[in-house]
């Protein structure tokens, strides 16, 4: 990180994790960046992982939407409702909500 030599161990993982996390949101500021290969080995690291849980996140958003919208049409607004809380009641593994 863009950091004193002085800093000690800790702080310098969390300016990478600081770092790394701007970096994941897009937003970037550039007030910081990794010095050296532990630093950037660990951005690395929150980095991906940041991408696989979004990655999971989104799967899972569009599966439940994919079965809601290919649910039958011709059922009335309160059947839909009902269905709409068996499938959250499926992906919330089958615990009601």
């Amino acid at each position: 990180m863009n950091t004193p030599k002085n800093k000690s161990n800790i702080e310098r993982v969390i300016a990478s994790t600081y770092f790394s996390f701007t970096s994941l949101s897009t937003v970037g500021f550039g007030d910081l960046h990794p010095l050296n290969s532990y630093e950037r080995a660990l951005t690395a690291v929150v980095l991906l992982f940041g991408v696989a849980v979004f990655s999971i996140v989104m799967g899972n958003f569009i599966e439940i939407s994919d079965a809601f919208l290919s649910m039958n049409q011709e059922f009335d607004d309160g059947d839909n409702l009902s269905k709409f809380f068996g499938l959250l009641k499926k992906f919330n593994k089958g615990q009601s909500i």
